[in-house]
């Protein structure tokens, strides 16, 4: 079979964005693939009848669709100079596609940047945006707007700062912004705000009669809060009412379900900010716990295999149905506004569902296969795939099956998995790289992912875990606050010990590597134990004490995850900092980081580098000028493919392939 090669991703279709017509009448979706030399991503639009799909539209670099009615799609489009020229002036173009006569014609013109819209009616839209107090100047007449638009122009020398978080991951400043949503009417061109420019904006849900909007929302404070609001907009009587603004509950999702208004929230009261939902009943500005969850509510399976959004939750006969994380795969849960039942939990990650003609679909990473279009069958809890955009990408080329192992450490089951190269030999001593993934409230699966198999391809034993910490089972198993370095290492260092045990390794060329929450541990790893001849840490975290000040999370994840303020509780945070004990690191070390990275900022790398590397030991620090946290998996083709090879490279240097 053919070895798989490291830059093949750059062929991958991303298959993303499934929806369905208002009324089921068509299935769509998007595939994403890499342009290397344009250095982006391309998506084009596809329909589809369950069977045979058709591409209908090049939606060229801009990923955004939603349907307008049964015969229309709304889409971005600022490819053409004379829309480039005004979104430079703030506008947003929207085009309309035409199913009947398959033609593009000017939808909207906004005056104001948005990121979304939800039709409520013939008339209304609701669309979303982030703008400033100055930004709604751009609402008001002809004059006014140009003139403030000119007034950008002397401003682009400096910025004032006065909150936290004024950074977001990848973006700009975000200081005195704030997501807004508007009532726009189409008849009118006119903009009704939802909420004061001094609130935030959350979510929303548009409940089944189409005559009430929920929202949630949060006062702007200087500092960082995790508790909101909840809000009905009635479309009909255009009034907003308040429904629930207690700060007793962090709601996370809002379901609308048969006259009743449910929520998914927490109190953080035990397990801070990475406590697992329950369910609630809002009444009268209280809010009524109807069932104990205490799971994920997410699809928290890393991949860097995905491209794109999706929906991760939808009503749909008077049941609302979302997707969980639960042990080592993902999970449709249902819920009818008093019971919770697993609709289906195939090994492997469903990344999105609809219904479409009384029959479920999805997109997934099922069968260590990248992402395909599959017919959900709820009732035996299996999945049919019916797309192939992605099997010629993978025919005969070498594809590792993942191993699955579960262990038993300090009274906890575990997961993990190992990769074997091709015509693996028991005879052979083989290199091996231990992967780790981010979160740490995340976890690893048997999906397919891309890095491990190149390296299974070139002839390592890949093997990766979820260690304590992770998302895979309930509160108690990822509640690590206080212990980061202590118990996860542990679950690493026993599964490595097992793999090690298991599986023909040579000891002295073992490889370790991971990003965010995998640099944390591959920081911490090295700077604890020799037993690692090479490792690569990505994005990640070095000195908790600077993280607290510098990252877009700091001030609460920060303190939250080390249960301690880095000022009060200076020795204690600092010892779980992988730059104290930096002298220790005698493993030659990669460090990958990108410039605008504000999640876990490019000084944490800094800092960490300087040692290692004032200390003799060899190291190399490789800056990505234009990414952000999410290189490994969205970053610009180009620099992905240098992101891998640079690892790749590094471990073939110290572990001698």
């Amino acid at each position: 079979m053919k070895q798989l090669q490291l830059e093949k991703f750059l062929d991958y279709n991303y298959v993303a964005n499934l929806q369905t017509s208002p009324n089921e009448k068509h299935l769509s979706f998007s595939i994403a693939k890499a342009n290397y030399d344009a250095n982006t991503y391309n998506h084009k639009l596809y329909l589809s009848d369950g069977k045979k799909h058709e591409e209908i539209l090049n939606l060229n670099e801009e990923a955004f669709y939603v349907w307008e009615d049964d015969n229309n799609i709304l889409y971005f489009n600022h490819k053409n100079e004379g829309d480039k020229k005004l979104q430079e002036l703030k506008y947003t173009m929207v085009y309309r596609y035409n199913l009947k006569d398959k033609k593009s014609s000017l939808a909207y013109q906004f005056k104001i940047p948005i990121s979304n819209i939800t039709i409520l009616n013939d008339n209304e839209l609701l669309i979303n945006s982030s703008l400033n107090v100055d930004d709604q100047k751009l609402l008001k007449g002809d004059k006014v707007r140009q003139d403030y638009i000119n007034s950008l122009e002397k401003m682009t020398y400096y910025h004032i700062v006065e909150e936290v978080p004024f950074q977001r991951n990848g973006g700009s400043f975000i200081d005195k912004k704030r997501s807004q949503a508007f009532i726009y009417n189409i008849k009118e061109d006119t903009y009704t705000a939802l909420v004061d420019n001094d609130i935030n904006f959350g979510f929303s849900e548009l409940d089944k009669t189409k005559e009430n909007l929920y929202f949630t929302s949060q006062k702007a404070e200087s500092t960082p809060t995790l508790f909101n609001d909840v809000s009905k907009y009635n479309i009909k009587t255009k009034e907003v009412t308040k429904l629930y603004d207690k700060k007793e509950i962090s709601v996370s999702k809002l379901i609308p379900l048969k006259n009743n208004l449910f929520v998914m929230g927490d109190d953080k009261s035990k397990y801070e900010i990475n406590q697992n939902p329950d369910f609630y009943r809002l009444e009268n500005n209280n809010l009524e716990k109807v069932l104990t969850f205490g799971f994920s509510a997410n699809n928290s399976i890393g991949s860097d295999a995905r491209y794109g959004s999706n929906v991760d939750q939808q009503i749909i006969n008077n049941k609302f149905y979302f997707l969980g994380t639960s042990n080592d795969r993902s999970v449709l849960y249902q819920f009818d506004g008093a019971t919770l039942n697993k609709s289906l939990g195939v090994r492997g990650s469903l990344e999105t569902f609809v219904t479409y003609k009384d029959s479920f679909y999805g997109i997934g990473l099922f069968d260590n296969k990248l992402l395909e279009l599959y017919k959900l069958n709820l009732k035996d809890n299996t999945v049919n795939q019916i797309s192939d955009f992605n099997t010629d990408n993978l025919k005969d080329t070498y594809i590792a099956n993942p191993i699955h192992h579960q262990f038993e450490n300090d009274g906890h089951t575990l997961d993990g998995w190992v990769l074997l190269p091709q015509n693996y030999n028991k005879e052979i001593k083989y290199p091996a790289i231990l992967d780790i993934h981010g979160g740490p409230k995340t976890i690893y699966a048997d999906v397919y992912y891309h890095e491990m198999q190149v390296w299974a391809n070139l002839g390592y034993i890949v093997f990766f875990t979820n260690p304590r910490g992770s998302d895979s089972f309930d509160d108690d198993f990822a509640d690590i606050r206080g212990q980061y370095g202590t118990i996860d290492y542990d679950d690493l260092m026993t599964f490595t010990d097992l793999v090690i045990e298991e599986y023909s390794i040579d000891v002295d060329r073992l490889g370790v590597t991971g990003g965010s929450y995998g640099g944390f541990m591959t920081n911490w790893i090295v700077s604890h134990t020799d037993r690692f001849k090479a490792a690569a840490t990505q994005r990640s975290i070095s000195n908790w004490i600077s993280f607290y000040g510098t990252s877009d999370i700091g001030a609460y994840f920060g303190p939250d995850q080390t249960a301690g303020h880095p000022l009060i509780d200076h020795d204690k945070v600092w010892e779980q900092s992988p730059l104290k004990h930096a002298n220790n690191i005698k493993t030659p070390l990669l460090f990958i980081h990108s410039e605008k990275d504000y999640r876990c900022p490019i000084e944490q790398a800094m800092q960490l580098f300087t040692v290692v590397k004032m200390n003799g030991v060899d190291t190399k620090l490789v800056w990505f000028k234009d990414e952000n946290h999410d290189l490994s998996r969205s970053g610009k083709p180009q620099a992905r493919q240098l992101r891998l090879e640079e690892i790749t490279h590094w471990m073939n240097k110290y572990l001698k392939v």
